[in-house]
């Protein structure tokens, strides 16, 4: 009786362990067929022909599409998202002047996500560039839902640190700053090369390090030319 109680222990496991690696070989290739096509563009078939598996272990794995696609936002969303509020906490105890507070801000926003896309597995690059390409989505679709619900607060977070930073700021003026500012990051963060072709190489879209010190830089300069003067009404 031992025995057949350990063997069953171990099948269990076994299959156990043959699920989980069959569900992530799914995602990987989700990931991949998602930036490459988009989510319209993109079949289940598609999906489970470049994982070289049955179509039938997707919908048996997820049921739909919109299930597999919302496993694929989530199931790296938590870190993802944990990185950028730690970036943040450590910058606002930070005993520096305003600009170089907000300048340290907007890099916590940006770095450890260009740190997972260069340094990370093969699939956070493809996890970073389709996070990306759903900010130009309406996002009045319901299959990019889930990228609300994980990353809106973290968002909102930075948003208050500038507020707190900037009082004087008009919240509107806030708001507008930090979006131009996460419009910038989708763009970049899509590594399309515009920029090493019309800068005919002298510029690379895929050297990030460099692009978080200056577009950091840059919109550090933009955001105080938004805020009026210490003191000063936003009336």
């Amino acid at each position: 009786m031992k025995g057949g109680g350990s063997s069953v222990s171990q099948v269990s496991i076994k299959d156990s362990s043959r699920t989980a690696g069959t569900k992530d070989i799914i995602l990987d290739a989700a990931e991949a067929s998602f930036v490459e096509r988009g989510y319209f563009g993109t079949s289940l078939r598609d999906i489970t022909s470049r994982a070289g598996l049955q179509v039938a272990l997707s919908y048996y794995h997820f049921g739909s599409k919109e299930n597999l696609f919302r496993a694929v936002v989530e199931r790296r969303a938590e870190e993802n998202a944990r990185g950028l509020e730690v970036a943040l906490q450590q910058e606002l105890v930070t005993e520096v002047c305003a600009a170089d507070k907000l300048q340290a801000i907007l890099q916590a926003f940006l770095y450890p996500v260009v740190e997972r896309s260069l340094n990370g597995d093969p699939g956070w690059k493809n996890y970073i560039r389709l996070m990306a390409q759903l900010a130009h989505v309406p996002q009045h679709e319901t299959y990019i839902q889930p990228v609300a619900s994980r990353y809106d607060a973290v968002v909102a977070k930075f948003i208050v640190s500038l507020q707190q930073l900037f009082p004087q700021m008009a919240e509107e003026d806030v708001h507008w700053a930090f979006y131009f500012y996460q419009a910038a990051i989708t763009h970049v963060l899509a590594e399309s090369g515009l920029i090493d072709r019309q800068s005919n190489g002298l510029c690379r879209a895929a050297d990030l390090n460099r692009i978080v010190d200056k577009m950091s830089r840059f919109f550090t300069a933009g955001f105080l030319s938004l805020c009026p003067p210490a003191g000063a009404s936003t009336e």
